[in-house]
């Protein structure tokens, strides 16, 4: 995952460029049944609206529940598609307006898979990154 750093004065919108990129050896697939291999997970920084997101990207609570309106969510997933090869890379742009400017604000970008973890994924640790707001 690649996360981003973003800056803007209160009432700003911003956009925050995510990526997920594999970068192999291995490769995943839902080959069967056409399932989404995982999802990009954005958790929204404090002091910020997410005021555009990407159409295959689902507002959700912050627990995972349907969220109402597709603006403004604390969380969004994102789904990749049935198979992911090797150097495949997406990226998520999102449109994010700065309420408050609250320093050093971060949310989290993390790839997870649909159900429990990646039982092949030998380094876990890049699996998340951070959008990090002023």
């Amino acid at each position: 995952m690649t996360g981003a750093a973003v800056t803007g004065a209160a009432g700003e919108t911003v956009t925050a460029p995510l990526t997920f990129r594999n970068d192999g050896p291995g490769w995943l697939g839902n080959l069967g049944s056409g399932d989404p291999v995982a999802v990009v997970r954005l958790t929204v920084p404090p002091g910020t609206t997410v005021t555009g997101a990407p159409a295959d990207c689902a507002p959700r609570t912050l627990s995972g529940g349907s969220y109402p309106n597709r603006a403004g969510a604390p969380r969004y997933d994102c789904a990749l598609p049935y198979w992911v090869l090797e150097n495949t890379e997406r990226s998520f742009a999102f449109e994010l307006r700065i309420d408050t400017v609250v320093p050093g604000a971060t949310g989290e970008v993390g790839v997870h898979p649909p159900f429990g973890e990646f039982p092949h994924d030998p380094d876990g640790t890049n699996n998340t990154a951070v959008l990090a707001v002023n």
